[in-house]
Formats: structure tokens, sequence, C-alpha cells
């Protein structure tokens, strides 16, 4: 008897590790927008790109819309749940605003996320992708 229960835990505990998180390799790097929308985005290579860091460490977000520096904070569990809040920017006037405002705007729609190779997918709550970075 005691054999299937000492089964049962193991498996319950290996269902509920950090196992199905993304690798640890994302967090820290600099994951550049390369889609929004299913439409690619022009990137040069540099720092200025729009771009996300995750620190695992406090939960928190930083990096670029293209112009502004971009913060806030991340919530994500083992069944692929990605939300963001409290996120905000610095105010520059920048030449492609429209594209940093929808940029954010997306951000607060992320409900989800999955990684395929090297990009990490944030998703809608209808599970659609409207941001690859990569």
């Amino acid at each position: 008897m005691r054999k299937p229960l000492y089964i049962l835990f193991i498996f319950i505990l290996a269902s509920c590790s950090s196992s199905s998180f993304p690798g640890k390799n994302w967090y820290g790097r600099h994951l550049t927008v390369v889609e929004m929308m299913s439409t690619p985005v022009q990137t040069s290579g540099s720092p200025n790109d729009a771009h996300l860091i995750f620190n695992s460490e406090n939960g928190l977000i930083n990096g670029s819309g293209g112009c502004n520096r971009i913060y806030g904070d991340f919530l994500l569990d083992n069944r692929k749940s990605l939300r963001f809040s409290d996120v905000g920017a610095t105010r520059m006037t920048c030449q492609n605003q429209t594209f940093e405002t929808r940029f954010l705007e997306l951000l607060d729609q992320v409900r989800f996320y999955d990684t395929e190779g090297d990009l990490m997918l944030l998703k809608n709550g209808r599970k659609e992708v409207i941001l690859k970075l990569q």
C-alpha cells in the first residue's frame, strides 16, 4: 500500500515543479520584439530595439519600447500563464510613439506564454500569439 502512495506523491511533486517553466536561460536575457500581431518588427540589433528583460529573483521586467524605458511586474505559473502588471514607461517624445504605445497595450493583454526554439510567444486570453520575442 505504501508503494502506490509513494509513487503518487512523486508524481504530484513532479507536476508542481518548475521544469515546465521556460528555461532559466531567458531570465536576464535581452528578448527583442521581432513580431507584433503577426507583423514582423524591423530590428537594428542595437539596445534601442523594443525588448524585455525578465528578472526572476524579484518578478520584475525592464526593457525598452524602442525609445522609452519600460518597467513593471510579471507573474507566471507552470500552466504557462503570464501576466504583466504595473507596467510603465518613461515619457520622452519619440518618433515612433504609435509603435511603443501599441507594444504597451499588447503587454497588458498578455495572459499566456509559450516557447518555440529561441522564441518566446506571448499570447492573449484566446491563446493567440500577439508578440514574439527573440
